[in-house]
């Protein structure tokens, strides 16, 4: 493994370590020091960040201010519109406190941990313009730590309200991040940066007033802003990126390049089964109409026996000869004696119940939802394979 490669994994463990203890330890013991403590961990990363891969000065350049104009343009026009819709639908007092002392101490850490973010982005994406897989990887771990800060808690076993904190929370921060890193990739954190002090400080901390749009409108809006700004800019980047140049250049990079890679960690993540929540696929038809053949389920998993309840659809493992393999039925019966408990299990289409009973430590999770069509192209080449042996 290259020197390089070494530097950049030891940064990425770095703020993957610091991650789980703020989760584990910081936030649940020390909160009101919280914001402090991480700010204080950022401005350590920064130092590191440029002690492993060096520092360049953000120089201003054309694009930067063709970039930077069209940014401001947009962010603003969206607060125009945004707020004339506020005439209609009403408004909100802002939350937060409009004393001085109250409101600069308020903003103080959100525009240092917002700055210290943006420049450890820089310093790493200028060190790795040709590794589009860290820069990624990267990109997943600033996710990441900005979801931790976010996320106070939530409980994974109601899919409400999974379904609300990813799409008020977890979906804008992924479009913002992937932005800010192609942004970054292409004139330097001063955009990202501006950004950021435009609408996750300023809109949230200082305005008095805030319409009363609801969380999911406000979340689309931050989705499409990212994507709209992109979409203006992304010819005038690919112009400037597709310009002759030497033989040996370093790589160009797309906005999409890092959705589609964030996506795929999130999909790795999910069939992994590391996380308490995971997906499958499903390769038969003996839960037709609920679940088909070729669907994929996500999986909640099973902390405690008394979890599954009669009319649940489980996954669990059963026993085919030589080898494994997972089973997605309903559970009909649920039958107690003594410390003991098994559960009677049947395909929905199918005509008789499962042959054998199903013990607690078989059940890999509970289904909470299914995505359509989503695994069939798996599902086949493994039918295919299967024939063809």
């Amino acid at each position: 493994m290259e020197k390089r490669s070494i530097k950049n994994i030891a940064l990425i463990l770095f703020f993957v370590v610091y991650i789980f203890l703020y989760k584990l330890l910081i936030f649940p013991h020390y909160m009101k020091y919280s914001e402090m403590i991480s700010a204080s961990f950022l401005a350590v990363g920064l130092a590191l960040a440029i002690l492993l891969l060096g520092y360049r000065k953000d120089k201003s350049t054309i694009l930067f201010q063709n970039i930077l104009k069209y940014s401001i343009f947009y962010i603003f026009l969206t607060a125009i519109i945004i707020y004339g819709a506020g005439f209609a639908v009403g408004f909100l007092k802002n939350a937060y406190s409009r004393e001085f002392f109250t409101l600069v101490d308020n903003i103080f850490a959100p525009i240092v941990i917002f700055a210290l973010i943006e420049f450890i982005r820089y310093v790493f994406i200028w060190a790795n313009k040709d590794k589009k897989v860290y820069l990624i990887l990267f990109t997943a771990v600033l996710v990441l730590l900005e979801l931790v800060f976010k996320i106070r808690s939530i409980d994974i076993h109601n899919f409400e309200a999974i379904f609300r904190v990813s799409a008020t929370t977890i979906l804008p921060t992924i479009v913002k991040n992937a932005f800010f890193t192609y942004i970054c990739f292409h004139v330097g954190y001063r955009i990202p940066l501006i950004y950021r002090m435009l609408v996750d400080v300023f809109y949230v901390y200082i305005v008095p007033i805030i319409p009363d749009l609801g969380e999911y409108i406000q979340s689309v809006v931050s989705i499409s802003l990212p994507i709209i700004i992109y979409l203006s800019v992304y010819e005038m980047v690919d112009s400037k990126c597709n310009k002759p140049r030497p033989l040996f250049k370093k790589e160009s990079f797309n906005f999409f390049d890092i959705g589609l890679g964030l996506v795929l960690v999130v999909l790795i993540a999910l069939v992994s089964g590391l996380f308490p929540v995971y997906m499958i696929g499903i390769g038969s038809q003996s839960m037709s109409p609920v679940i088909n053949k070729g669907d994929a389920v996500i999986l909640l998993k099973v902390k405690k026996t008394s979890d599954i309840h009669e009319g649940d659809i489980v996954a669990y493992v059963r026993e085919d000869g030589k080898k494994n393999i997972t089973v997605v039925h309903r559970v009909v019966e649920v039958t107690k004696s003594k410390d003991k408990t098994v559960f009677m299990t049947k395909g929905d289409a199918n005509k008789s119940e499962d042959g054998n009973l199903v013990k607690p430590s078989q059940v890999k999770g509970i289904v909470q939802f299914r995505i359509p069509f989503i695994a069939y192209p798996t599902i086949l080449f493994n039918d295919l394979i299967s024939n063809w042996r």
